[in-house]
């Protein structure tokens, strides 16, 4: 879900060749989801091997991540740990959520009305996590599990310049600290619209947080307290206070009577909340973050062998990375 803060921040649309031989981190769990509620069968259902495992995952996975690395991209993913206490609401309301599509996909008339519930569905289970980090295994590049929050995670490796930017579609990565947040990193430049059966056009951007706060005419500590504001996945936010009004009460009077005033609808303590985004549970990462060469034999065989991937494709994508020599220069 993440906070609402469109309108507020200028992004800069971008070439995906300006990316190029940058190191992003990219929140493994976000993109994951993507492809679960979009890269479906017609009927709504996942793509699954022989054994009847899901694949959907793996698919969206190892071909946008080939992309990326075509593209000298140098892709970092975070992985989410354990969600902070203060996310607990959010979590069940998400579930309430999925209990209400699987009760309409069960009333659903038609094929079509059925795949839209079934998309709403998607669940991440240790199974996509375990299998998806193989994969990236044999793809050389390399991963990060993150103690709690991924998009925090990927934040600091931003702002200890480890990466150029993190890569996610919601807000909540400048909050943690993020120095540049890349959206829409895409190579197709199109994306399918979850149950509505189209696409649309796409095109990466970034965010530069400096430049942004410093048009905002405030520091990203009252970008937080803004937020809180509007809502995050902490807190439900102040009645009727939207971005554009809560910059303003952030500008005119300081934090502690803004918290005093207002009721920011949280189930912990509003300065616990705000503590969290400024120092979140994060680990120190000092292995080297430089894509390592691709395992074409195991790569092959997981995708192929175990998976029912077509062989064929998949050798044609991996020869899109070149040659190792090549890697290298890019690489170093």
């Amino acid at each position: 879900m993440g906070v609402k803060l469109n309108g507020l921040f200028e992004a800069k649309k971008i070439k995906i060749s300006e990316l190029s031989g940058k190191a992003i981190a990219i929140d493994a769990f976000n993109w994951i989801f993507q492809f679960l509620t979009t890269v479906r069968l017609a009927d709504g259902s996942y793509l699954t091997d022989s054994k009847g495992r899901v694949t959907t995952h793996l698919n969206g996975l190892f071909y946008r991540s080939i992309s990326l690395l075509e593209n000298r991209i140098k892709p970092v993913f975070v992985f989410d740990g354990k969600a902070p206490k203060f996310k607990k609401e959010t979590l069940k309301e998400r579930e309430r959520a999925k209990e209400e599509a699987m009760e309409k996909m069960e009333h659903a008339v038609s094929s079509e009305e059925k795949a839209m519930y079934m998309r709403r569905l998607a669940r991440i289970d240790d199974y996509m996590i375990d299998s998806s980090k193989e994969l990236l295994l044999y793809l050389g590049i390399p991963y990060i599990q993150a103690p709690a929050e991924g998009e925090a995670q990927a934040a600091i490796l931003s702002q200890q310049g480890k990466v150029f930017a993190a890569a996610s579609q919601d807000y909540d990565t400048l909050l943690f600290g993020a120095k540049k947040v890349v959206r829409n990193l895409n190579i197709t430049n199109k994306r399918k619209i979850s149950g509505k059966g189209i696409t649309t056009n796409i095109y990466p951007e970034i965010i530069d947080a400096n430049s942004n706060l410093s048009g905002l005419g405030i520091t990203r500590e009252q970008l937080i307290t803004l937020s809180l504001f509007v809502g995050t996945d902490y807190n439900k936010g102040v009645d009727g206070i939207g971005p554009k009004k809560a910059l303003k009460l952030v500008k005119e009077k300081e934090r502690n009577e803004l918290f005093n005033t207002y009721n920011f609808r949280a189930d912990y303590d509003i300065n616990e909340i705000y503590e969290y985004f400024l120092f979140p549970s994060t680990v120190d990462v000092k292995e080297d973050l430089n894509p390592g060469k691709i395992d074409r034999e195991k790569l092959v065989n997981f995708l192929c062998e175990e998976h029912g991937f077509s062989k064929e494709r998949v050798i044609q994508y991996i020869e899109k990375v070149k040659t190792e020599d090549n890697l290298l220069s890019f690489y170093g």
